[in-house]
């Protein structure tokens, strides 16, 4: 599955560029002042690949076991070395070509195995014009055709790092922009005339837990929060996470997200027990409480809380996990038949009591407060609720929903009910909701869908209406829940191991086995 807000088409572009400048490397003239500076200065080297640019040239030079990089630049006719660093060049893997895009622009790349290519970028920048790394793009074409790509950048303060899906046509399905990450603290070591390419934070595209190292981790801890002691964290799409021991010793786990118009949000936690730890085995991005394993991380886009319990000691009924929202319970993955809605203590790092965390899926349903909750009944389940702008018959419609549905209640007027349903706010008859705990009797007859056509990506948008979409998919399984109808063309669904809510065209998806 994959997940975007935007679709971008530079990665896609730097590939093409590079398949062309393997072919350019080979053939343009290298100037014979460059090569016999080289060849000055590394006496025993062959050169394997050569480019000019302008004033620039560049070249990779071999003395057999080890590949130097050696940038060239000519000023008022001298030509002078100003990068020569084996360091830079990675030593397992032959450079497979090398290209100057203008003469402030280097790019290198290898045949990494298979169909998998990773290319480099530098570039003349800063207020010194020296030379500094910027992005690595790794491109991997699978047999059908389709290329996945991820791009790594960095801009002087920020890792930044995004994945790219793209067709056989290369056309890009989908995108997922990653967390990026504080990283003030590379930015000596990416002059080229220092960089080294073994220490470069290289994103693990198969993560389990982290695309980032922990040594890139505890430098970006160290950044944001430079009076603790880092003892643990991870990097994962939508937040990064520190488990974080303060100055006084108390341990605290702190979430950070990032808002591109507005920077880094931080929620640290409330001081953890005595003798909280962070990973075991394969939860390895889990907060050890006694027992239990916990996972935290966002609820919503403003919210941090704890989201996954495992509980290893349940020896009645073997071990038990249960995942919880911002303001749901579910065992197991979240599926949306099965979730039980109210509000519960555990959603806000920065005010749960660590001590009073359900130890079992049952004590999680006894702490979540259900009377700001109801859920659509209607008598004969094949009915479908409206949910109008006014307290009115009459009123306009926003969508016909189906019985299961949660609703938050916001006020009441006589036989009407102001509710919020995923955001989306307007009226209901009283007569068809059931309130408070009652509503977990009420059986969710939400339609399943699929995909009509699998061999194209699919929008979701944030209102009924064509716009910028919210996200798109491009696997053919996904568990959408259609919790509305609204008018001939929209459905308002619901992606609950995402959380996402928003609208689809009804054109896009047929019915499922569900």
């Amino acid at each position: 599955m994959k997940k975007t807000v935007r679709c971008l088409c530079f990665a896609l572009l730097l590939l093409m560029m590079a398949m062309v400048w393997g072919m350019a490397a080979a053939t343009d003239a290298f100037p014979a002042e460059v090569e016999a500076l080289v060849q000055s200065v590394l006496p025993s080297h062959t050169i394997l690949r050569s480019h000019q640019c302008g004033n620039t040239a560049a070249a990779v030079v071999s003395d057999g076991q080890t590949q130097t990089l050696c940038v060239a630049e000519r000023n008022n006719g001298a030509w002078e070395l100003v990068v020569c660093n084996a360091a830079a060049l990675r030593q397992d893997t032959p450079v497979t070509s090398l290209y100057l895009d203008t003469d402030e622009a280097l790019f290198w790349s290898y045949h990494s195995y298979g169909t998998v290519y990773d290319t480099y970028n530098a570039s003349r920048s800063g207020a010194d014009s020296q030379w500094r790394m910027n992005s690595l793009m790794q491109s991997e074409t699978h047999d059908n055709g389709n290329i996945t790509e991820a791009h790594l950048s960095y801009d002087g303060a920020r890792l930044y790092y995004t994945t790219y899906f793209c067709d056989e046509n290369e056309n890009i399905l989908s995108t997922r922009r990653y967390t990026p990450v504080p990283a003030a603290w590379l930015d000596e070591q990416m002059l080229l005339t220092a960089y080294d390419d073994s220490r470069f934070p290289k994103p693990n595209q198969y993560y389990t837990h982290s695309w980032l190292s922990d040594e890139a981790t505890a430098k970006a801890a160290a950044e944001l929060f430079p009076g603790d002691t880092y003892l643990g964290g991870c990097a994962q799409q939508d937040h990064l996470e520190f488990f974080l021991q303060q100055p006084n010793g108390e341990r605290i786990i702190a979430v950070c997200t990032f808002d591109h118009a507005d920077d880094w949000h931080i929620t640290r936690s409330t001081p953890m027990p005595q003798g909280t730890t962070y990973g075991y085995e394969n939860f390895s991005s889990s907060l050890v409480i006694g027992d239990l394993l916990v996972n935290v991380g966002p609820v919503d886009e403003s919210t941090c809380g704890v989201t996954y319990i495992y509980n290893m000691a349940d020896t009645a009924s073997g071990e038990t996990m249960f995942r919880l929202g911002k303001n749901w319970v579910a065992e197991g993955s979240p599926i949306g038949y099965e979730n039980c809605f109210g509000d519960h203590p555990w959603a806000n790092l920065s005010t749960v009591d660590w001590n009073s965390l359900p130890r079992t899926l049952e004590e999680a349903l006894a702490g979540l407060d259900t009377d700001p909750w109801a859920v659509v009944n209607n008598p004969n389940p094949q009915d479908r609720l409206h949910l109008r702008t006014d307290p009115d018959r009459g009123a306009t419609s926003l969508g016909k929903y189906y019985n299961g549905t949660p609703v938050r209640i916001l006020a009441t007027r006589e036989e009407w009910v102001e509710v919020d349903i995923f955001g989306v706010t307007g009226w209901m008859m009283k007569e068809y909701l059931a309130f408070g705990d009652a509503g977990r009797q009420v059986e969710a007859v939400f339609p399943s869908r699929v995909y009509a056509d699998t061999s194209r990506y699919h929008y979701v948008f944030a209102e009924p209406s064509s716009g910028q979409p919210i996200a798109c998919y491009d696997s053919p399984q996904q568990d959408l829940l259609v919790l509305a109808v609204v008018g001939d063309e929209w459905y308002h669904v619901w992606f609950p191991e995402d959380d996402l809510t928003g609208y689809v065209y009804q054109s896009d998806w047929k019915e499922g086995n569900g």
